[in-house]
């Protein structure tokens, strides 16, 4: 997908203006792989049917008055990277007509993974209020998108969306894996490894408790501290890692930079602007710490930071608009495991 293609999605999941969002706006919705792959066996059983069967139990320990509606992608034609339909929209007391639509649910077709993601957000109307996806598949994307840079799109975009993300019998295919790790990660979600009707049971539990546990749409999200969105340009501020990890898997490790004597902190921040997996930085400048030469520390938003602090005369640091870094009590801990 082209990066226009991708900015106009993502102003369409965001459409109109916040006067269009209504009160009852946000909920869940359960975005539900039904390509053509989920005819594949596990066992004498297809993946539809153990999927249907397993969601069905789930909606039976689902409390009625937390919304809850249903997506899916690829039930009703071949070869089509349109064919993503909202079965329920995400509404309190919607458990039994998500029944009858599952049971209707017959895979066809391709998997719009990332479209899919957008029409959820759209539906969900997210951008005001707190939403969550449950996203099940059982392979990556076959039509034009970057799942992964979706998701980030709408995360900078400040789309205020969690994806919870379960791979569905992907063990043999790392894209897929990698593609939902990715939006799970890239959304503050979780990602799940299902490789049974067991599996996908115990996964489906896991994210329905973390949906009802959620704090209320109006506080901020937490694990392991606040999430901050912090200032395009602190002066004078300078923060640091904890020592953990906001989320699971390996932090891309963005290597301190050394400057020309002379730089000034908007040449860090300009670095930082220009790398993908850079969220935050900090320009340290000389005199600190003994430094000769000013340098510019990059971190992604895996990295749990320490809160902004008085710095070295010169100092400065940022966050990138629309991102959400962890901030936790300067020396704390952070769980590696929430």
């Amino acid at each position: 997908m082209n990066s226009f293609r991708l900015r106009w999605l993502v102003a369409a999941a965001l459409f109109a203006s916040p006067h269009a969002f209504s009160q009852d706006s946000g909920g869940t919705l359960l975005v539900l792989d039904a390509s053509g792959s989920m005819w594949g066996r596990l066992g004498p059983t297809t993946k539809i049917e153990i999927a249907r069967d397993v969601i069905a139990t789930m909606l039976d320990t689902w409390e009625d008055d937390e919304p809850l509606g249903l997506v899916a992608y690829g039930h009703r034609r071949k070869g089509d990277c349109t064919d993503i339909e909202v079965l329920q929209p995400s509404e309190r007391g919607a458990r039994d007509v998500i029944r009858q639509r599952l049971v209707k649910i017959t895979p066809k077709g391709m998997t719009p993974m990332g479209d899919a993601v957008i029409r959820a957000a759209q539906a969900l109307r997210s951008q005001e209020r707190k939403a969550t996806v449950i996203l099940v598949s059982d392979g990556e994307e076959t039509c034009d998108a970057d799942p992964c840079a979706v998701a980030k799109a709408l995360e900078d975009a400040g789309v205020d969306l969690t994806v919870h993300t379960v791979g569905f019998d992907v063990a043999g295919n790392p894209d897929a894996k990698r593609q939902l790790r990715c939006i799970a990660d890239a959304t503050g979600g979780q990602y799940l490894d299902a490789a049974d009707a067991s599996e996908l049971g115990t996964a489906l539990r896991t994210v329905a408790d973390a949906v009802s546990q959620a704090p209320p749409s109006n506080e901020p999200t937490r694990a392991c501290g606040e999430y901050t969105v912090g200032e395009l340009f602190m002066e004078g501020m300078a923060t640091w890692p904890t020592g953990g990890a906001a989320t699971t898997g390996d932090a891309p490790v963005l290597d301190p930079i050394e400057l020309e004597a002379t730089a000034q902190p908007m040449q860090c921040k300009a670095l930082c602007d220009s790398e993908d997996t850079c969220t935050a930085w900090w320009f340290e400048p000389v005199g600190s710490n003994f430094r000769t030469l000013p340098v510019c520390f990059r971190w992604p938003a895996t990295v749990a930071l320490s809160a902004p602090a008085e710095g070295h005369a010169g100092s400065a640091m940022g966050v990138k608009q629309g991102i959400k870094q962890i901030e936790v009590t300067f020396g704390a801990a952070c769980d590696d495991d929430r």
